[in-house]
């Protein structure tokens, strides 16, 4: 099949590469011997250890979202989980709204049960959030707020799930810029509640759970282009006023959902945001970190060394700050991940598949459908490597 990205826009013909894509393409050749950056990875676990080992190594900690169905005991994927991560993300299972019936409590006990016995640590995503709400919950808050609905969501969820648990995700995309001067979002806890709900909700987990480090969760925080730099600021506004009241808040989520169909990513924007974050004394988790692909019509070596480059970019500007102190992949392998191809991704080539062939799956995490590591792997590699040496040299 013809391509229809010119030539010059490989990843590895490049002139001119930026210091981290250069570390990232050089660690796919180190890590994955006998193979070449640009080539197919093999299958072996790359040398010289597992990303929680290597993150462990540079003060971090490296974990990944799992459905259930992922770390079930004959799921052939378990073994990612087991030997790279060192905390595993209920991908839904800890959402409210699946966590509304005897059922679906049973259903997250097994789900930490199996996370215990594989002897990682969960992370708690996520205890608010607009789109996981029992439909009662709406109705019942929709017609006579009362607070107490929450309140006793939380400490509940916390005291049946929360032993293992140090980072709580207590709000989980609380902005939506455009629409009020302070950008939070509108909607059901918003009209309920008014804009306190968000420290509310933080002094309810804080009572439940006093030694855990509680986070707001935000996506759109990562790209020079208007809107994020807009969610940017409305973030650090928000910060600053929880702070000032005294919210027991101690982080925040940077969910990283890279997407190479954005404007242009800008690693000193992203770098000063997150020094800003840290300036107050708040750690920062990258909690969700993938990437959506852009060129669908190149080799699948060519679309890992793209994903590759741009996860070392990214990495890059974010592991220079103490204050990043884990990072969480949003799945372990592109076989489960929400990033399907949709219409609109393959109507950007209308040439390209009229022979019923596909582009197969988004290419945008650790592991390929086959469970083989890729280089995006060893970008997330060389990156705890660098902040290992950074640390070490400080």
């Amino acid at each position: 099949m013809a391509s229809l990205v010119p030539a010059e826009s490989s990843v590895c013909g490049r002139a001119a590469l930026n210091r981290r894509c250069a570390i990232s393409l050089a660690g796919a050749a180190g890590l994955f011997p006998g193979a070449s950056a640009c080539g197919q990875s093999r299958a072996d676990l790359p040398s010289p250890g597992s990303l929680q080992e290597l993150a462990g190594a540079a003060g971090l900690f490296f974990g990944a979202a799992a459905f259930r169905s992922e770390i079930e005991r004959q799921s052939p994927v378990r073994s990612l989980y087991e030997r790279e991560c060192a905390l595993i993300v209920p991908e839904a299972e800890l959402n409210w709204d699946h966590l509304d019936t005897d059922a679906d409590h049973q259903g997250m006990e097994d789900y930490a049960g199996l996370v215990r016995g594989m002897g990682k640590a969960l992370h708690g995503h996520t205890l608010l959030w607009h789109r996981s709400v029992p439909q009662r919950v709406q109705d019942t808050l929709g017609e006579a707020p009362d607070w107490r609905i929450v309140a006793s969501h939380i400490r509940s969820t916390i005291a049946r799930y929360g032993r293992d648990i140090r980072y709580w995700e207590v709000v989980n995309e609380p902005l939506d810029p455009g629409f009020r001067d302070d950008g939070l979002r509108g909607g059901l806890f918003l009209k309920a509640f008014g804009p306190d709900y968000i420290q509310n909700a933080l002094e309810e987990a804080a009572a439940a759970a006093p030694t855990a480090k509680l986070l707001i969760n935000e996506y759109g925080l990562d790209y020079d282009m208007p809107v994020e730099r807009d969610r940017r600021r409305l973030t650090l506004r928000l910060l600053e006023k929880l702070l000032r009241a005294g919210a027991p808040i101690h982080g925040l989520g940077v969910q990283g959902h890279l997407d190479l169909q954005k404007g242009p990513f800008s690693q000193r924007a992203l770098a000063d945001f997150l020094a800003e974050v840290a300036g107050m004394g708040l750690e920062i988790v990258i909690t969700e970190l993938d990437v959506r692909e852009r060129d669908l019509v190149e080799t699948p070596a060519v679309r890992d060394q793209r994903v590759a480059g741009h996860i070392g970019q990214y990495l890059d500007a974010a592991l220079e700050h103490p204050a990043v102190k884990g990072v969480i992949t949003w799945g372990i392998t592109d076989r489960h991940s929400w990033l399907e191809l949709t219409a609109d991704d393959m109507a950007r080539f209308p040439q390209a598949w009229r022979d019923g062939s596909s582009p197969g799956l988004n290419r945008g995490l650790p592991y390929d459908s086959d469970l083989r590591p890729k280089p995006m792997r060893a970008a997330i590699a060389a990156a705890f490597q660098q902040r290992a040496r950074r640390t070490a040299s400080n």
